[in-house]
């Protein structure tokens, strides 16, 4: 998005604005990996003041888009230029930048639920229509009155399959398709560009304050929050409010009789000698089994030049007959195996 709108105003010094989030799956959980972005329609400048620019070429974004996605492939050495080459011969390159959805300035409504979508579970239990007797579930697109041809489960080729609005999982089935779209431990899947990255927010907190206020994080010509307003007080919701609201579960219930509990202590998986001690005042601590007595690994049979076998037992030798023979240069007595 830096390229372009540098392009578009012809000076790289403004700063754009972006949240995106990476999203590995489509709609009947089928790996479909692909980009959702919110971002500013227009660039600041160091002041912190908005310049809105409202139309920009979206063809030479989907090239930019394309290049610079190429680019990074190739020098992580995940793509040849021959594939490239074969790739940007094709009628439909598989790149593509869909703008459709705008917002309006203050809008928090449509902020809200548009990260809530982009930043949804690959499931939904709702769109579970029913369970079989042999486990087996079926599940449904978002959209019924549409058939798209996702791909069948497992397919590694992406190949599209069969126009349909729903999928029949087998229960393993459906765990691994769901299990793909898991992110690595340490993995981010939300990130911040531009304005609203961690560095650009943290330098902008360390400016100097002028007319004792600091500098503007946006145009001056937007309104300030309203402290009192039910936007603000959402946005300083304690942890158990948030947990709430998402998996309605009050988390803060005491599930004996029903009264509201108090946190006393946050202890961090670090904390072993902690866990420990509590644990065995409960009752609950189980010493870790004794390591079992290490393996006996049983030498292989020796075999002579002559066909003769000798095994090992135990810590006992194996006495071999001294010979000779043409192919070694001395005489074998004794051998052991440690």
């Amino acid at each position: 998005m830096q390229d372009i709108f540098a392009y578009e105003t012809g000076d790289n010094a403004f700063v754009p604005g972006m949240i995106a989030t990476i999203q590995s799956f489509g709609d009947l959980l089928n790996f479909h990996c692909h980009i959702h972005g919110i971002v500013t329609e227009g660039v600041f400048i160091k002041d912190g003041h908005f310049v809105p620019i409202t139309d920009f070429d979206l063809n030479r974004a989907t090239v930019f888009f394309q290049e610079k996605t190429f680019n990074m492939l190739l020098t992580e050495k995940k793509i040849t230029p021959e594939i490239i080459q074969n790739m940007q011969t094709w009628e439909h390159s598989g790149f593509s930048i869909d703008t459709s959805v705008r917002l309006q300035r203050n809008d928090q409504d449509g902020l809200k639920r548009l990260t809530e979508y982009i930043s949804r579970s690959p499931v939904s239990i709702s769109r579970i229509v029913s369970l079989s007797d042999n486990g087996n579930l079926i599940y449904r697109s978002s959209k019924p009155s549409l058939l798209h041809p996702f791909p069948e489960p497992g397919n590694e080729s992406l190949d599209a399959g069969v126009p349909r609005n729903f999928e029949i999982f087998d229960p393993l089935v459906f765990l691994a398709e769901f299990s793909q779209h898991i992110p690595n431990k340490g993995e981010h899947m939300v990130h911040y560009y531009g304005w609203y990255s961690n560095k650009n927010r943290g330098v902008r907190k360390k400016q100097p304050l002028k007319n004792n206020r600091h500098t503007p994080a946006f145009s001056s010509t937007l309104p300030l929050p309203d402290p009192d307003s039910e936007y603000t007080q959402k946005r300083h919701m304690t942890w158990a409010a948030l947990i709430k609201s998402v998996l309605e579960v009050d988390p803060l219930l005491c599930p004996k009789c029903g009264g509201t509990m108090k946190i006393i202590a946050l202890i961090d998986k670090k904390q072993e000698p902690v866990i420990k001690k509590i644990l065995k005042h409960c009752g609950l601590w189980n010493n870790p089994p004794p390591h079992p007595p290490p393996k006996v690994h049983t030498a292989p049979d020796m075999v002579t030049p002559d066909g003769k076998t000798f095994s090992y037992h135990g810590d006992a030798f194996c006495q071999l007959p001294a010979y000779s023979d043409e192919n070694f240069s001395q005489d074998i007595v004794y051998t052991q195996y440690n």
